[in-house]
């Protein structure tokens, strides 16, 4: 009965991108969700009929990776997401397009929420139902399966920036897009071969949560993107490779010893870095900011990491070192003279290293901190990859 399933994906895709009007909130958050629950039901009915369980299958003796398959789909996407959150931290951030509010998360998670039900289920049931009548094909059914579902998550749209006439985007388009689609899903194919349509769905599920609930995202060049999205799932591949004891293993071989808290190990790693990224954002009361001149030696030098905490206009004081934003530049000068016009307040402030006053005065509302302490030298990591990365795209800019 397969068959049946590969027809409603097919329709759901025709419906949703060809006769149902997009951007209304009713085809949007109703119509659309409710289609890939109906998948999700269908496809389950139909292998509960034919005796598969697609949940959760038993490929894996013991899963050295997390306790179960949906652990370690679970610790897989949490390494992706670390890996992305170390990118942004060296790169830059960019507002998440999605609204966070209650209301919006609520709905957006119903939405996100049946798409991973109804693709995941079905990507189970059709690897399940194939690899169970022939197992001599497993490679090719997973590439097969993997394609199927990367070309789902694509929009006529998508297909339309694959403009040869344009290399540049084209290339874009196949490294940011495709490339990247077909990475994730081939590991999410591989995960739900392994473990079920639990184990995918811990691993897409932990990237689409990111996606959609994160209220900031890594913004940096597509070419970091591509590599990231390409790298990350290839890692969690061989990883997972490693950590399985699958059912063939023959009697009287040595088990491989669990590695005690690996898996433990590759959360930490996750929770610190969401911490290192709300402590660079400012969510945690202050912001690091790298010093990339010298115009405030010797009080700061080139690659220092100064903390700045956030201050009241009337707190400010002569000889503070505040932070500023003047044409698009984030800068931190010591504050020389204060006085007031026109019912707001202004600063005159200068370098240490500088021989004059800045020419312009700082307005109240260009002050985004003060200076508190100084971490010297630690920001000439991050000074040396942005070099690097500035080597690597300047052949495509």
């Amino acid at each position: 009965m397969w068959y049946i399933v590969l027809g409603l994906i097919t329709a759901i895709y025709i419906l949703l991108n060809f006769i149902i009007p997009s951007g209304g909130m009713f085809e949007s958050y109703v119509i659309r969700p409710l289609l890939w629950v109906f998948l999700a039901i269908i496809t389950y009915k139909l292998a509960q009929n034919e005796g598969l369980n697609i949940l959760k299958f038993k490929k894996i003796r013991r899963w050295y990776l997390g306790r179960t398959p949906i652990h370690a789909g679970l610790l897989l996407g949490g390494f992706h997401v670390a890996v992305l959150i170390i990118v942004g931290i060296l790169f830059g951030f960019g507002k998440s397009p999605y609204s966070q509010t209650p209301f919006y998360i609520l709905i957006n998670a119903f939405f996100i929420g049946s798409f991973l039900v109804g693709t995941e289920i079905s990507r189970a049931y059709f690897i399940k139902k194939a690899t169970t009548n022939s197992r001599r094909y497993t490679t090719l059914i997973l590439v097969v399966t993997t394609l199927l579902y990367m070309f789902i998550r694509l929009t006529p749209e998508d297909f339309s920036a694959l403009n040869f006439n344009t290399p540049e985007l084209a290339l874009e388009f196949l490294g940011s897009v495709l490339v990247t689609s077909l990475a994730m899903n081939l590991l999410a194919s591989y995960l739900s071969y392994l473990g079920g349509a639990t184990a995918a769905m811990g691993y897409m599920g932990t990237l689409l949560a990111f996606e959609w609930f994160s209220p900031i995202l890594p913004d940096p060049h597509w070419t970091i993107l591509a590599l990231v999205g390409t790298i990350a799932p290839a890692i969690g591949f061989i990883v997972l490779q490693d950590s399985i004891q699958p059912f063939t293993e023959k009697k009287g071989l040595h088990k491989r010893r669990r590695k005690q808290g690996s898996e433990h190990g590759w959360t930490i790693v996750a929770i610190f870095t969401v911490i290192i990224v709300f402590f660079s954002y400012g969510y945690l009361g202050v912001e690091p900011t790298v010093i990339y001149s010298g115009s405030m030696r010797p009080e700061f030098d080139v690659g220092d990491m100064v903390i700045v905490d956030d201050i009241k206009i009337q707190d400010i004081k002569e000889n503070d070192v505040i932070q500023f934003i003047r044409d698009n530049a984030t800068v931190l000068h010591r504050v020389i003279d204060i006085y007031e016009e026109n019912g707001g307040s202004y600063f005159i402030v200068k370098g240490d290293a500088n021989d004059k006053p800045d020419s312009e005065p700082v307005f109240e509302g260009q002050i985004t901190g003060k200076a508190i302490f100084t971490i010297p030298k630690i920001g000439w990591f991050q000074i040396y990859a942005k070099e690097m990365f500035r080597k690597i795209v300047s052949p495509f800019s």
